[in-house]
């Protein structure tokens, strides 16, 4: 039998990739083709990553760093991260 804290992770993964996912189409205007396509593919930039960052903050109270982004480039990648990061602050394991 799973513990909340793991069905919460498990539950908290689709919430986190359209956070990112919604984030991704509000800067970049557009719907991506797939969750793993890296954002500089997808027509991102160095400016346009500033608003990306911004965007994720403002929506999940968790701030990345440029190179977060470099290191974790796709939607994919990103809501994992989030979900590291969360977990951090909080205290729990990975």
């Amino acid at each position: 039998m799973a513990d909340a804290a793991s069905v919460q992770q498990v539950e908290e993964q689709p919430r986190l990739i359209g956070l990112v996912r919604s984030a991704w189409r509000d800067t970049l205007g557009y719907d991506t083709p797939d969750d793993d396509t890296s954002f500089f593919d997808a027509g991102g930039d160095s400016f346009v990553l500033i608003s990306l960052i911004a965007k994720m903050a403002k929506s999940s109270g968790i701030t990345i760093t440029p190179v977060d982004v470099l290191r974790a480039p796709t939607i994919r990648a990103q809501a994992a991260l989030l979900d590291r990061m969360r977990d951090d602050d909080r205290g729990e394991p990975r």
